[in-house]
Parts: structure tokens; C-alpha cells; sequence
């Protein structure tokens, strides 16, 4: 009973390490003791803890695009499990991991999952959650309308939230405006996302935000705005270790130097981007210069 105790009161200590290291933007960090805490969860036999420490640790590990066979243990996971708090968590890090495999209907498919256990909870943070999620599958899929309705409904679950969760809610509902043609709500929704991520000092926020006002300034045609935010997003994205982000930040840098008639500079965005994400395809830097980025580019898909 006395180790067993002690054994809790380690994890909950590096559970809360953990979270506090994720919400400092600090990735590997994170993963690291979220691997420790799972550890611990182990040793304790708890299987409804262990498993809510495996998602935690899995949560971590896909929004750094590692396949380290996590997928396939929360699928099983949400199939065998009768605990609606870890049928919520494998749901939604599945949807995750769907996304960043490009299968959005799989991720709409497990978000729709992970949102029906979070109204079986009552937890209205958590539905947020999910309905953001269903809004980012449905944007990447090309359903903006849909899209834009998922993003106020969480919006309005956590409206006095002043949290990284609602900055992302917030640039998200304000991208989706942009694609929609609503340029003025659609860039005040993104800056208060953008403020709300640096009042609560969550960086991982803060570039989607830069990433969205970078695309927004292409739109209207101003590239050296859009290099500003775009150089912004990447350096948050380089600082915490975001691979999706500095990805598509490369993308519009090398976009909005192209606009400005700054080609070289241009060329070395692409090329750093072919370098890092599509080695042996020496063709892409060339490509990416015929094309105009901001027609093909989905920042959700």
C-alpha cells in the first residue's frame, strides 16, 4: 500500500512536469517524461491509468510525426477499453494520427469518435477539443462551411477560456473565414488567437497563428508581411521542434519572397524545403517556383 502510494504520487509529479514542459512548446522534452510517467503507470498495474498514460505519451509522439507503433496499440485501446475518459483520448490521438497521414476521412471518422465520449463525460474542454478536430478534418477535406461550423460551436463551448486551446480554436475559425472570402473577421479571429497564445506563453499556438496571418498577407497581396510572419512561424517551429509547421512555413516564406521578386531567397526556401522533407526529389525547388502557392495550399490539409 505504501509503494503503491509513493508510486502514485511519482506520477502525478511527472504527469505534471510533463504537462508543463508540452505547454512550454518544448516537445522531446515532453515525450520524455510523458515516457517516464507511463513508466511509472506501468509499475502500478492500474490498467485505466496506464492506458490515459500511454495516450498522453501518444499524444506527444504523433504531433512530432514519429511512428513508433503507437497507432496500432490505441486502436486496440479504443476497441477493448470500457472507460469513457480513455476511449475519448485514443479517439482523438488517432485522429491526429489519421491527419497527419493525410487520411481526413479517417481523422473526421475518429473525431466524431472521440466527440460523442467527450458529451458522455460532460467535459465541455474536451468537446472543444474534438470539435476543433472535426473542424480541421472537414477544412482539410474542402468543406470549409462545415469546417467554420465545428470551429464556432467549440469556440462558443470555451468562450471566456483564456487558454492555448481557444487561441487555436480561434485561428482556426479565422483561417477558415479567410478561405471563405471573410478577410476582415477573418484576420481579427486569427490576431486574437495570436495574443491569446502569447497572454498564456503557449509558442506551439503561437506559430499556427504567424502561419495563418503569413497566409492571409499573401492573399492580399502583401509579401513582405507575409515574410514576417511566415519567418515568425518558423523560428517558434525550429525552437520547439514542429515538423508540420516548419514544413509549411518553408512553404509560404519561399511564396511571399517569390512575390516580392526575390527569387534566390525564394529558391532557398524551397531547396532547404526539399532538402529536409523530400530528399532525392531534386526537382520540387523549381516546381514550387512555377506554381502559385496560395491556390493549392490547404494549411489544414
Amino acid at each position: 500500500m505504501v509503494e503503491a502510494k509513493t508510486l502514485r504520487a511519482e506520477y502525478d509529479a511527472l504527469k505534471e512536469r510533463a504537462s508543463e514542459t508540452l505547454k512550454g512548446g518544448n516537445l522531446h522534452a515532453a515525450l520524455e517524461e510523458f515516457d517516464r510517467a507511463h513508466a511509472v503507470a506501468r509499475r502500478l498495474a492500474e490498467r485505466n491509468l496506464e492506458d490515459i498514460a500511454f495516450c498522453n505519451r501518444s499524444a506527444v509522439a504523433i504531433r512530432l510525426g514519429l511512428d513508433d507503433g503507437c497507432v496500432r496499440v490505441l486502436r486496440q485501446m479504443l476497441l477493448r477499453t470500457a472507460d469513457p475518459q480513455v476511449a475519448y483520448l485514443s479517439a482523438y490521438n488517432l485522429s491526429r494520427a489519421c491527419d497527419n497521414c493525410k487520411d481526413y476521412r479517417k481523422a473526421l471518422f475518429y473525431a466524431r469518435i472521440a466527440h460523442r465520449y467527450a458529451i458522455e463525460l460532460g467535459d465541455v474542454e474536451q468537446e472543444a477539443s474534438a470539435l476543433n478536430w472535426i473542424g480541421n478534418a472537414l477544412v482539410a477535406l474542402n468543406d470549409f462551411g462545415g469546417g467554420l461550423e465545428e470551429y464556432r460551436k467549440a469556440d462558443v463551448l470555451i468562450r471566456d477560456e483564456e487558454s492555448e486551446r481557444r487561441s487555436v480554436i480561434l485561428t482556426n475559425l479565422g483561417y477558415c473565414l479567410l478561405l471563405l472570402g471573410e478577410t476582415n473577421d477573418g484576420f481579427r479571429s486569427v490576431v486574437r488567437g495570436l495574443r491569446m497564445a502569447r497572454r498564456v506563453q503557449a509558442p506551439l499556438a503561437e506559430s499556427l497563428s504567424h502561419l495563418c496571418l503569413s497566409f492571409a498577407h499573401l492573399q492580399g497581396g502583401r509579401p513582405w508581411y507575409a515574410v514576417r510572419h511566415g519567418a515568425e512561424a518558423l523560428e517558434l517551429a525550429e525552437q520547439h521542434g514542429d515538423p508540420p509547421i516548419m514544413k509549411l512555413a518553408l512553404l509560404l516564406l519561399g511564396e511571399a519572397y517569390k512575390q516580392g521578386d526575390k527569387v534566390p531567397a525564394a529558391l532557398e526556401c524551397f531547396e532547404l524545403l526539399q532538402q529536409t522533407y523530400y530528399p532525392g526529389m531534386s526537382q520540387v525547388p523549381e516546381m514550387l517556383l512555377g506554381l502559385d502557392i496560395c491556390r493549392i495550399i490547404n494549411l489544414r490539409g
